[in-house]
C-alpha cells in the first residue's frame, strides 16, 4: 500500500496539525518498535499548501515532529512578532526576511545555509508536493520531486528539480496582503508567485491522489482502497458566518473579509467531500446534517473506492472559541495569541481521534 500525507493551510493554526502529526509518529514509533521513526520512513508522497509546505517539506526532510514544532514557534515568533514600517505596510503586512533565513537555513545541504538544497536532492526522503499560485500565468502550481513529470526533465532549461526548496516553500507561503509574492526565473521567463491557498487546493488531499495515479504526472500509482491510504490533516475550522440579520451598514474590509475567509473554507469542505466521496473513509468529522461523515460503515456510492481516507480536523464551536475571543480572531493566520489554544486543542483532539489502525 502506497502512503499518501496531505496538510493544509491555516497560518499559525498549524500547530493545531503538528499535535496531530506528533500522536501519529508516536503511535507508528510503538507499533514498529523503533524510537527513531519519522513520518518519512512511514509515508511515500508529503505535500502541504502554505503553512503544510513549510511542515511537509520539513518531514519529507526527514525532521521528526517535535523538530518542527521547536522551528516553527521560533519562525512565527519571528515572522509574526514584528510589522513593517507604516509605508511598507501598504504592500505587505510582515517582511519575508525572517522566514526567509529559516527556510534557507533548514533546506540546505551543509545544514547552514551555504548551499541551498534544490528540490531534487537526495536529502528529500519522499516524493514531496508544494502547492503555490502563479500570479503570472493566472494558474496554480503544484510542483512535485517526481523524476517523471513533464517540467522535470533535467535537460530541460524549465526544470522545476533545479529550483531551490526553501524558495519553492517561500512561495507557498506568501499569502497576499501579508507577505511580498515570491519572484523566480525559469527559462528566462518570470514568475510571480503568491500563496497556494490562493486556489483551490488548501487542501491538497484530492490532488494529491489525481497526482499519485493519473497518467499525465508520470507516476500512475495503482488505485484501489487496499493500494492507497491517504491521512489528511487540517488546521481546524471554524463556520464563516455573517451575523444574522446582516446590516446593510457592514463595511467593504469586512465583506471582503467575509468573502475571502467563506472561499477558503467552502474549497476546503469540498475537498474533503470529494476524498470522501471516492474514498473509503475510515473517520472524519460529519461535514454537514445532510451527508453526514459518509464513514465506510455507511452506505457507500456505486462505484469502485480509489483510496482508503483518514480526514483529521475539527469544526470549532463559537463557545470552544469563547476563550480565544471568537471566530474572526481564531480566523487570523498571524495571531500568535492562539498557539497555547491550538497546542492544547490538538494534543486533546488527537489523543482522542487519532488511531493507528487508521496508519496502515
Amino acid at each position: 500500500m502506497k502512503r499518501i500525507l496531505s496538510l493544509d493551510c491555516g497560518g499559525v493554526r498549524g500547530f493545531f496539525s503538528l499535535e496531530i502529526l506528533h500522536r501519529i509518529e508516536t503511535l507508528l514509533r510503538e507499533q514498529t518498535r523503533n524510537p527513531d521513526l519519522v513520518l518519512a520512513d512511514h509515508f511515500d508522497f508529503i505535500g502541504g499548501t502554505s503553512t503544510g509546505a513549510i511542515v511537509a517539506a520539513a518531514l519529507a526532510w526527514g525532521m521528526p515532529v517535535e523538530r518542527i514544532r521547536e522551528m516553527y514557534h521560533h519562525q512565527c515568533a519571528s515572522v509574526f512578532g514584528g510589522k513593517r514600517g507604516l509605508l511598507g505596510r501598504f504592500y505587505a503586512k510582515y517582511s519575508e526576511a525572517p522566514l526567509t533565513a529559516v527556510l534557507q537555513q533548514v533546506f540546505s545541504e551543509d545544514g547552514q545555509g551555504g548551499q541551498p538544497a534544490l528540490l531534487g536532492s537526495a536529502k528529500v526522503r519522499t516524493l514531496l508536493m508544494v502547492v503555490m499560485r502563479n500570479a503570472a500565468t493566472g494558474a496554480p502550481w503544484p510542483i512535485t520531486n517526481n523524476p517523471r513529470a513533464m517540467f522535470n526533465n533535467p535537460n530541460s532549461p524549465e526544470c522545476n528539480l533545479q529550483i531551490p526548496l526553501w524558495q519553492l516553500v517561500r512561495a507557498s507561503t506568501a499569502a497576499p496582503t501579508y507577505f511580498f509574492p515570491e519572484e523566480l526565473t525559469l527559462a528566462r521567463q518570470r514568475h510571480v508567485f503568491v500563496d497556494g491557498a490562493v486556489s483551490p487546493f488548501g487542501n491538497p488531499s484530492f490532488l494529491m491522489f489525481l497526482t499519485a495515479t493519473l497518467p499525465c504526472y508520470g507516476l500512475e500509482w495503482p488505485s484501489g482502497e487496499d493500494q492507497i491510504l491517504m491521512v489528511s490533516v487540517g488546521t481546524g475550522r471554524t463556520r464563516v458566518r455573517l451575523d444574522c440579520p446582516p446590516t446593510r451598514q457592514r463595511s467593504l474590509p469586512k465583506q471582503v473579509a467575509h468573502a475571502v475567509g467563506g472561499l477558503l473554507d467552502s474549497s476546503g469542505v469540498y475537498q474533503d467531500l470529494l476524498c470522501r466521496t471516492m474514498g473509503r473513509c475510515l473517520w472524519g468529522e460529519p461535514l454537514d446534517l445532510e451527508v453526514g461523515a459518509l464513514l465506510a460503515d455507511e452506505a457507500g456510492p456505486p462505484w469502485r473506492r480509489q483510496f482508503t481516507y483518514v480526514r483529521y480536523n475539527h469544526e470549532f464551536t463559537r463557545d470552544e472559541l469563547k476563550p480565544v475571543g471568537g471566530t474572526e480572531l481564531f480566523r487570523r493566520m498571524d495571531n500568535l495569541k492562539l498557539i497555547p489554544f491550538l497546542r492544547d486543542a490538538g494534543a486533546a483532539f488527537a489523543e482522542s481521534c487519532v488511531r493507528g489502525d487508521h496508519l496502515g
